[in-house]
């Protein structure tokens, strides 16, 4: 169920964005309450852009104890947050929130790394799509796993801000989104939730390369029916949008979350 914040009913947990509709995270959060018997809600909550703050504290005041950010919020939901734990200084993002001490953390990263586990790339090379809260968090992520990266974004000078901020010689922006080299073409953007295609020169990628987009959608996304279609393999948000719930589930309540239970409520 999705409401816009203004008429949110009382509540336990909830994931925001903009949009929100499309989210599987109170699918996915739900599962994991009914197996282990926990009286607790998820919703959906959709929050204009500018409008994060305000909507926080209408959400803390009707008892919700934490909350999942989806894009764009990443960044405004940091700003709110007076207790950053330093990953999610370090990529300026946020994207699980506990109201009760307004403190946040990004398990974006370690769970990005999470899904890479049986991944192993002939070159540690990647095209990276996008330049937004989400995307500063897996450079870090890929950084200090030993890949370089080449970033491509559509307005250029975010990518060159992005850059020029996280300072390091194994990062570099590309004008076009070349994946000639690359073993890893990943999607940050959110284009694939308007259905629009990203210019990827999908000519130029080699072969065994993974395509991953970090947003995913039925049967599936544009970005991936075309990487699919020439051969690459592929994979979508789903095992990110696990490992992500699983590690806010268990910041949350301090236990281990059922992430078999959580796979298969979205299987």
């Amino acid at each position: 169920m999705t409401y816009p914040w203004r008429e949110a009913p009382e509540g336990t947990f909830a994931v925001i964005g903009d949009p929100v509709h499309h989210s599987l995270s109170p699918k996915m959060h739900s599962a994991a309450y009914a197996t282990l018997g926990l009286p607790y809600t998820y919703y959906g909550i959709h929050v204009p852009t500018g409008e994060v703050g305000e909507a926080l504290e209408r959400l803390s005041s009707l008892g919700y104890q934490g909350i999942n950010v989806t894009v764009p919020h990443k960044e405004e939901a940091l700003n709110w947050a007076d207790v950053v734990e330093p990953m999610a200084a370090r990529v300026r993002a946020a994207n699980t929130l506990r109201l009760k001490d307004r403190a946040c953390i990004n398990t974006d990263a370690p769970g990005f790394l999470d899904t890479l586990g049986e991944f192993h790339p002939t070159e540690k090379k990647v095209l990276l799509v996008g330049a937004g809260g989400s995307a500063r968090a897996l450079i870090v992520a890929l950084l200090s796993d030993g890949y370089s990266i080449k970033l491509t974004n559509r307005t250029l000078e975010k990518a060159h801000s992005l850059a020029e901020e996280l300072g390091s010689n194994q990062l570099s922006v590309s004008e076009s989104a070349d994946p000639d080299g690359c073993a890893l073409i990943l999607n940050t953007t959110s284009a694939s939730l308007n259905k629009e295609e990203l210019p990827i020169q999908w000519d130029r990628a080699m072969p065994g390369a993974l395509a991953y987009d970090l947003m995913y959608a039925r049967p599936t996304t544009p970005f991936l029916a075309k990487a699919f279609s020439l051969g690459l393999a592929t994979m979508d948000g789903l095992p990110l949008l696990v490992a992500q719930g699983a590690r806010s589930f268990e910041w949350w309540l301090g236990i281990e979350a059922p992430r078999t239970a959580m796979r298969e409520a979205l299987q």
